[in-house]
């Protein structure tokens, strides 16, 4: 099911200071820089492969992602998986008995469309043994 990571989703305290490491240390540029004002927060967007790395550092202290940084510390907020069939696969795993999450409230609906316009759903942590995954739509 799993085609490969589609992103890793990073939250920091400075996006500025992590870019700068990154380029001094492993000499990579950010494709993206940019601040996201309607969801509180600025990033940074690395292309590596398929994959993405999103630098993210949150601009209001009462968001979900800050909160989250500021419990746990900067770090891994959560991996997005690409898939294929995410209509289809969505039914299903709500039929194996799987909750979706959008934050922190149950999903009304099940497919997501993220900020950059691509279809997602979150698996309820509480479904999934603690782990928060993420499925993004390639079809």
């Amino acid at each position: 099911m799993f085609k490969h990571v589609h992103h890793i989703h990073y939250l920091v305290h400075n996006r500025d200071v992590m870019v700068d490491y990154l380029e001094k240390n492993f000499g990579m540029k950010p494709d993206q820089v940019f601040e996201d004002k309607d969801n509180h927060r600025k990033e940074a967007i690395y292309r590596v492969d398929k994959t993405q790395l999103q630098i993210v550092e949150p601009t209001d202290a009462t968001s979900i992602q800050a909160r989250h940084l500021a419990k746990y510390g900067p770090g891994v907020y959560h991996v997005a998986w690409a898939i294929d069939n995410l209509r289809t696969v969505v039914p299903d795993l709500i039929a194996k008995g799987n909750k979706l999450k959008f934050n922190e409230e149950l999903a009304k609906d099940s497919i997501l469309k993220s900020p950059r316009g691509y279809p997602n759903c979150n698996i309820d942590p509480a479904s999934s043994h603690g782990l928060w995954f993420q499925l993004v739509g390639e079809d």
